[in-house]
């Protein structure tokens, strides 16, 4: 190894035996980039796809070697800063090493040499834009859009080349997964309705609700109250109406719910979208460190909350109100297996359900089902 090398092998050793998964690598990354300025904008650069290439090889890489997981990025398909870095070493070219650890629990038509390929390649980045700025986003960013994926007649969909720099000074821009969209396009006309995504997060789907439905009355939840901080600044951003938000723990099944002053008793909403807290298994390939620290035990642990909040969240929808459960996981079990236990429960009925795919698109992999109140829930 030359110096260069030399020096961010051990940085590289150093990251690996230190994190463990307890928080997001790109938290963990940017603390101990501050306790070691020394690292430029190309180090870290080069150190966050080195990791992420060892990541990417799911748990079995804790059996190898530090010198063999360092050459594991080094493939045919790297940009030109690795190809840089790693001119002194002789090409790369044998098979990665790679079994998926959780294939009993995927879909017959997951289980794929394919998809198991698209964990190993980080996703595009994937905007939302409204039609009419297409063009002129089009004409800003043409040399980073890769594809473009028109999602209703007021929204396209945009995949960037990551490290993209997005400026959204001439016009808003938001960062939304592709799939994400198209399950937001499954919902229908709330306009009038009264709407409630009861697991909002910083606001995502929210937000898509409000710009395709002004005449939705929107309320929001979540459990934690500094998301729910980033989802009012996105909706001022916008210039659009902030909803009306709630800080509530549908695990505790209560039975009234302020939201911003407004006390909601139960069988209020027409509309509730339930995108519940999962395994994230259907965005691994983007956070590729969620599926090298997965415990498969969990899986049994996060049905059972995604039970709860569902239940909680039904007494508060019309008898005959729709509810929309979303996860971002590819797991049988908390798809099917929690709609069906409801169903089973005599709680909901199944309208429909599907997976929507990304992995072969550069995007990631989501399930959504419409159900529909059968009785009130205790």
């Amino acid at each position: 190894m030359n110096t260069r090398q030399l020096f961010i092998f051990r940085h590289f050793k150093i990251l690996l035996s230190t994190y463990n998964g307890s928080l997001p690598f790109h938290h963990f990354f940017k603390k101990y980039c501050k306790l070691n300025p020394v690292l430029g904008s190309k180090d870290r650069r080069i150190l966050r796809e080195l990791i992420y290439s060892v990541y990417r090889l799911g748990p079995g890489w804790k059996e190898k070697s530090m010198e063999e997981l360092f050459l594991t990025a080094h493939n045919s398909k790297e940009d030109d800063l690795m190809a840089l870095f790693y001119q002194d070493f002789e090409q790369n070219n044998e098979q990665r090493d790679f079994v998926y650890p959780f294939v009993d629990h995927l879909p017959l038509e997951l289980q794929i040499p394919e998809y198991y390929q698209s964990l190993c390649q980080q996703p595009l980045v994937w905007v939302r834009i409204s039609q009419t700025n297409r063009l002129s986003f089009i004409e800003k960013y043409t040399k980073s859009i890769v594809k473009e994926e028109k999602i209703n007649e007021i929204f396209s969909a945009f995949g960037l080349i990551n490290n993209t720099v997005i400026d959204s000074d001439l016009f808003v821009i938001e960062v939304q997964d592709m799939t994400s969209q198209k399950v937001c396009s499954t919902f229908e006309n709330t306009d009038n309705l009264k709407v409630w995504d009861c697991c909002s997060g910083a606001g995502g789907k929210s937000l898509f609700v409000a710009e395709n439905y002004r005449k939705s009355k929107l309320y929001a939840s979540d459990i934690r109250e500094n998301i729910l901080d980033n989802l009012k600044l996105r909706f001022k951003k916008n210039r659009l109406l902030v909803p009306k938000i709630a800080l509530v723990d549908l695990n505790k099944k209560p039975e009234k719910i302020n939201f911003s002053g407004e006390i909601i008793g139960r069988g209020f909403f027409d509309v509730i979208v339930a995108d519940v807290p999962c395994s994230g298994s259907g965005t691994w390939a983007g956070d590729p460190e969620n599926f090298t620290y997965f415990d498969v035990h969990k899986i049994d642990e996060l049905v059972a909350r995604q039970l709860n909040i569902v239940k909680g969240a039904l007494r508060f929808l019309k008898h005959g109100g729709t509810l929309y459960y979303v996860t971002c996981s590819v797991f049988y079990k908390e798809n099917f297996g929690v709609i069906n236990t409801l169903e089973s429960l005599g709680l909901v009925k199944i309208i429909s359900a599907e997976m929507i795919y990304g992995f072969s698109e550069g995007a990631d992999n989501l399930f959504v089902a419409k159900l529909c109140t059968a009785k009130l829930s205790n």
